[in-house]
């Protein structure tokens, strides 16, 4: 077997499936295994950059089969650079201003943490708890033995909702803030969300929407995970007032799905010109993205964003501390989206299935 021959041709059928791959979540479905290559467009991108260098290395002919295939892959790679590359930190525009002064009574934190249903090391999670002291604690992956296991912060959190379950959508959403409101199910029964009201120190009302969608999984589509995302985004411009996003949303922020809600929404992206602050996976560096999200209306702004160590599950915990720097019931958002991004909206909960189980609600 000429080896050096079986070589090539594996390098380019490797620089010609990576050139499908980019260009795959271009198709305008919900199907898993479509969805799936919005997350390693980094990855992806690093294994294009390096399998075109390869090309020219191993001395292949310069035909024009050559040239096009070349041409093909740096599409690819600039088409994949471009999803994510406002999340370099080099990258020149930010959504969200730091706060340079902000009064005590101004501020909220947040932790959000997926612990991992089968994860037992409550001790490293309470640990971060009192090392960071957040004002609102979001736990996703929860069952009753974590409940269990958080009852010794219920002095400092008097705030509780709670739905702690065995399907790996389990919630506990705690605060030291005032709180109301209730956990719902947007579109499927297991899968809870929390959305409530918190009063901050100075007085001021902010919305708080805390999300753990499905992902698109083998058997799964998007379709759900889509919809939920949008009828949240309604909601909140809709609202028009301060508000907060946060969550495992089983997406990236770079992908169609998560551009539409923010749209929708009209929300900012912290991360934006400041990193990737990539949560998931916690177990393999090389493959990891930002799965754990926080989106803000444009009343607040930034004093701290922090992915912090490791808890024992498969997601890394993220900190954030915002400052309210506009009246929080002062409508920042206009009262309606674009008419294009409302109809991409009306598509998405069609085809999640939301419209259907609104009208059978009724």
């Amino acid at each position: 077997m000429n080896w050096r021959r079986w070589g090539r041709g594996a390098l380019i059928a490797l620089a010609i499936l990576l050139i499908l791959l980019s260009f795959l979540p271009l198709w305008q479905t919900d199907r898993w295994w479509v969805r799936q290559w919005d997350y390693p467009r980094l990855q992806v991108a690093g294994l294009l950059g390096m399998s075109l260098a390869a090309l020219f290395a191993v001395k292949l002919a310069h035909s024009r089969a050559f040239w096009a295939l070349v041409a093909a892959g740096l599409a690819a790679f600039a088409w994949q650079v471009s999803h994510f590359i406002a999340y370099l930190p080099v990258y020149p525009g930010r959504q969200v201003e730091s706060a340079k002064h902000c009064p005590p009574g101004r501020q909220v934190s947040l932790l959000n943490a997926n612990v991992l249903l089968t994860n037992s090391r409550y001790d490293r999670l309470l640990r971060l708890v009192e090392q960071r002291q957040p004002d609102v604690l979001l736990l996703l992956e929860v069952d009753k033995g974590w409940e269990q296991a958080l009852r010794s912060l219920a002095g400092r959190y008097p705030y509780k909702l709670a739905e702690p379950v065995p399907n790996t959508y389990g919630m506990i959403l705690l605060s030291r803030l005032p709180m109301e409101g209730s956990i719902r199910h947007l579109l499927q029964a297991g899968v809870p969300s929390a959305h409530v009201r918190l009063r901050l120190r100075d007085g001021q009302i902010v919305s708080f929407h805390g999300l753990h969608p499905e992902p698109p999984w083998p058997g799964d589509d998007s379709g759900e995970r889509d919809a939920e995302l949008v009828k949240v985004g309604r909601k909140v411009r809709d609202d028009g007032r301060a508000a907060i996003v946060m969550g495992d949303l089983n997406d990236v922020a770079w992908s169609r799905t998560s551009r539409l809600f923010k749209t929708v929404a009209g929300m900012n992206d912290p991360r934006v010109g400041r990193g990737f602050y990539p949560t998931f996976n916690a177990n393999y560096p090389l493959l990891r993205w930002p799965l754990d999200h926080l989106f803000i209306s444009p009343h607040f702004e930034l004093i701290q964003i922090d992915v912090l160590p490791d808890i024992g599950s498969d997601h890394f915990p993220i900190y954030f501390r915002l400052c309210l720097t506009q009246d929080a019931g002062k409508r920042m958002i206009a009262p309606s989206a674009p008419p294009s991004v409302q109809q991409q909206a009306n598509e998405e909960l069609v085809e999640g299935g939301a419209e259907k189980r609104q009208e059978n609600a009724r």
